[in-house]
């Protein structure tokens, strides 16, 4: 007699944590979480430039109560210990409901009651595999926006030795095993060298760079260089929007070319550059190449099978189910009359 009432607390137990409510109000509890994110910026992860850009945002967006909002931790819901206990319910209480159906799978003999329990393990199934595959992508998975890549450089990623670079056809690109890429629109670019009068390379040189005899520029905006020695600087303004879309990439972008000279930061002479050019200041002979940039996003995402074979089955397991309701209806209907 002393064992029965510890059975019924365990079934009491069970029976709540496996039952709709519960599921239902776990389903809620996150999704308004991730309404919430909908309408709050959430904060980048791990790129300190993207974090920059999201600060400004959030500040010119929210004011004097963006230190308010972001120490109730509205800018990190999906990465706060509430929504991952949430997540975490939401798995348990879903492996435990997946349990049940499948005991109760295996005790049936009927073949109506097989199926009026087979379509809810899938839907369960697939749940799983879906909140496994989201865990997989937020715990080993990331994205890094606005990649520039130039001829056939390598860029390095996240990750223990991925990478990613443009093929010979700018349009498509090369990358190590498991990432994703998507191209966003192309710009224009410059590869740039000058010689002196004797036909010697001169160094060119970006604030904040060291001295190169070739110059390689992605114009995402007006760049300028000096070229040291000379008392010459250069300023490349792109014509024509820089960033365009994945048609346009054979598209010829026209550069204007100013060289001043310093000082007193005269302008010496201005041209347009398309394709290729050359520019003779004084005894210095600038040569100008069209390279353009792509930019693109890269991602890896370590969960995306899980993530659409769960996808798969839940949207199976749930039309079954109500497909199989509405027809078990039908045929009492028929019966009855």
């Amino acid at each position: 007699m002393a064992i029965q009432p510890s059975r019924d607390v365990w079934r009491a137990i069970w029976q709540v944590t496996t039952s709709d409510g519960m599921l239902v109000v776990l389903l809620l509890s996150i999704a308004a979480g991730l309404i919430v994110t909908s309408w709050l910026p959430q904060v980048p992860s791990s790129d300190p430039a993207a974090y920059a850009r999201w600060l400004s945002e959030a500040q010119a967006r929210f004011g004097r109560i963006t230190p308010t909002i972001e120490t109730l931790g509205l800018f990190a819901i999906t990465r706060s210990f509430g929504f991952r206990t949430l997540t975490s319910l939401l798995g348990g209480c879903l492996l435990l409901r997946l349990i049940e159906y499948s005991d109760r799978l295996r005790q049936i003999r009927e073949e109506e009651k097989a199926w009026a329990d087979l379509f809810p393990l899938l839907a369960h199934t697939g749940a799983l595999l879906l909140l496994l595959g989201l865990l997989l992508t937020h715990q080993w998975g990331w994205r890094v926006d606005d990649l520039i890549l130039q001829n056939n450089e390598r860029i390095p990623l996240p990750g223990d030795g991925k990478w990613v670079t443009l093929s010979d056809d700018i349009r498509r690109t090369t990358h190590s095993p498991g990432v994703i890429t998507l191209i966003e629109g192309y710009g224009p670019g410059m590869q740039i060298s000058a010689t002196d009068s004797t036909g010697h390379s001169l160094p060119l040189q970006t604030v904040g760079a060291d001295p190169v005899t070739q110059l390689t520029v992605a114009l995402t905006e007006d760049r300028y260089f000096a070229i040291p020695g000379t008392r010459l600087s250069v300023r490349l303004a792109p014509q024509s929007d820089h960033t365009t879309d994945a048609n346009s990439s054979n598209e010829v972008r026209p550069v204007l070319v100013q060289v001043y000279q310093s000082p007193p930061g005269r302008l010496a002479t201005e041209t347009i550059v398309e394709e290729k050019a050359q520019v003779v200041v004084d005894d210095v002979t600038l040569m100008f190449a069209s390279l353009p940039y792509t930019q693109l996003t890269a991602a890896f995402n370590p969960g995306r099978w899980p993530t659409g074979v769960g996808l798969v089955l839940l949207v199976i397991g749930l039309l079954g189910n109500v497909v199989w309701v509405e027809w078990c209806f039908y045929m009492r209907e028929k019966e009855e009359a």
